[in-house]
């Protein structure tokens, strides 16, 4: 059985789309654990109306605490031998979980990824960035991490187009003290047992792209340092394992860290009254890229034009 868990705050509008694309799987030996997460909204009734139709969903209602805590409790009552994530504003393709449990079993991986399109809120499916449909790959731990470092990403820094087994997963949680991240450094934290993965490459997960979610734009200067510092963790969980691969993660780390860095920055300058907390995580930031340009600047990854930017950026106050 999989058991795939959704927390649910503030969807009302998306999350009937989300529960009825779990409802129509392909695969039917699911557990779908909806867990509203003390949203003001209609949430919790519409988890209520569709647990009364399917008696494989289960509903569990706490008081507001983060998408961390509320993945969280649905862990503590998720009863399958595999278990998935979906974000309540995003869909599955009716075959999500019958191809990737497929994978799974064939290939007696320890976690299969699959690839993802994006869509509108009219659920438009973006052509600019379809999927690259090709055959499934069998990753080692290395390839995993070396992937995980490209830019951008060959595999998503998250939960929602993976597949974990329970039983390499243990105990694990995600960490409520993070206000961003907190799936990239789960994942972190399950890769420190899996010895291989298999990567779907069709795109069964279905990313719905709207005003004010966390991915695409909802996330403000203070969540930033946590995104920080999870990457960070990335780079060293990466060079610990992997020396060979230290100039390829921190081209990354540099990269991925300098568009968070400009993009807070953009967004500061945009408030005409910034609060000194804002502007101290805005000077942690360029503190941070700039103990790390040295290494850059050496590194064999990065593009020469980069390596003036970091050299600026190291030389200036």
């Amino acid at each position: 059985m999989i058991s795939i868990i959704v927390p649910a705050y503030k969807v009302e509008k998306f999350l009937p789309k989300c529960i009825e694309s779990l409802i129509n799987q392909t695969y039917r030996d699911l557990e779908i654990i909806l867990v509203n997460d003390g949203s003001p909204d209609n949430c919790g009734r519409i988890c209520d109306e569709y647990a009364q139709q399917d008696s494989r969903i289960q509903v569990i209602h706490q008081p507001n605490m983060g998408v961390s805590a509320a993945r969280n409790a649905g862990l503590y009552k998720a009863h399958g031998e595999y278990i998935g994530f979906c974000d309540p504003d995003d869909f599955c393709a009716a075959d999500m979980y019958e191809c990737m449990l497929r994978a799974m079993e064939n290939h007696h991986a320890d976690m299969v990824v699959c690839g993802y399109d994006y869509f509108n809120e009219e659920y438009q499916r973006d052509e600019s960035r379809a999927y690259e449909v090709r055959e499934d790959e069998l990753m080692s731990r290395e390839e995993i991490y070396r992937k995980l470092a490209d830019m951008p990403p060959t595999i998503r820094h998250g939960v929602v187009t993976k597949l974990f087994r329970k039983s390499v997963m243990g105990n694990l949680q995600f960490n409520t003290k993070l206000k961003s991240a907190e799936d990239g450094n789960f994942l972190l934290d399950y890769l420190q047992h899996v010895s291989s993965a298999v990567f779907v490459h069709h795109p069964l997960y279905c990313n719905l792209v709207r005003q004010g979610s966390a991915t695409h734009g909802g996330l403000n200067v203070q969540s930033l340092k946590d995104s920080f510092e999870v990457h960070d963790r990335m780079y060293w969980d990466t060079v610990s394992a992997y020396p060979h691969l230290k100039g390829y993660a921190i081209a990354f780390l540099l990269d991925v860290c300098t568009l968070k860095y400009n993009e807070s920055k953009a967004r500061m300058q945009q408030v005409e009254n910034q609060s000194q907390t804002a502007d101290h995580l805005l000077s942690y930031m360029r503190s941070y890229i700039r103990r790390k340009a040295l290494e850059g600047i050496l590194s064999n990854y990065i593009h020469w034009k980069l390596k003036i930017y970091y050299l600026l950026l190291w030389i200036r106050k």
